[in-house]
């Protein structure tokens, strides 16, 4: 019985006290991971990669789904403000739209395909006044993108000081080239 004592104390001695690397972030463009060891003990990234696709700087906007369709790209996205920030006021209120000319753009940059129409926002110059407690939902119809783009950018405009646009970087979609048939 001493033995296996003197075993577990070395043991338990060897074991590091570190956080294990699984999922670990390289940097803080990564999301910590749900359900991970190293999940719990760290701050989370915005915007929250549960039903979110691409990185935002917004943390108020979210890409949630993205179809592609016989002529459409179509975008799902939500607008809500994070009740958990400490800057949340239930009071405030905000006016948002969408640009009409907003694109999605390849990675490359050489390719754009345009907003066809939107569901759920109006577009600029025309605005929809939202409360701070409240969740907008919404659809952007884009060109279809060519077969062979999986990842694309959604821009809206140029964000200031005085507004944030949608613009969502690293969109990824299954949407293979055709096969080259001699």
């Amino acid at each position: 019985m001493k033995a296996l004592v003197v075993l577990l104390f070395l043991v338990s001695a060897c074991t590091s006290n570190r956080l294990p690397k699984v999922n670990a972030p390289v940097d803080g463009a990564e999301y910590y991971q749900p359900g991970q060891p190293t999940y719990a003990l760290q701050s989370r990234l915005y915007p929250d990669p549960q039903g979110g696709l691409g990185h935002s700087q917004d943390p108020d906007i979210k890409v949630t789904d993205v179809r592609l369709t016989a002529s459409y790209t179509v975008v799902y996205m939500t607008y809500a403000k994070d009740k958990q920030d400490r800057y949340f006021n239930y009071n405030s209120a905000s006016s948002i739209s969408f640009n009409s000319k907003a694109v999605l753009a390849s990675l490359d940059g050489k390719r754009t395909f345009a907003l066809l129409k939107t569901e759920g926002i109006p577009l600029s110059p025309e605005t929809l006044e939202i409360k701070s407690d409240e969740k907008l939902q919404f659809v952007l119809y884009f060109e279809r993108l060519d077969k062979g783009i999986e990842t694309f950018d959604l821009f809206e405009c140029k964000s200031d000081n005085e507004n944030s646009c949608f613009n969502v970087a690293a969109i990824k979609i299954e949407n293979p080239a055709e096969p080259h048939t001699p």
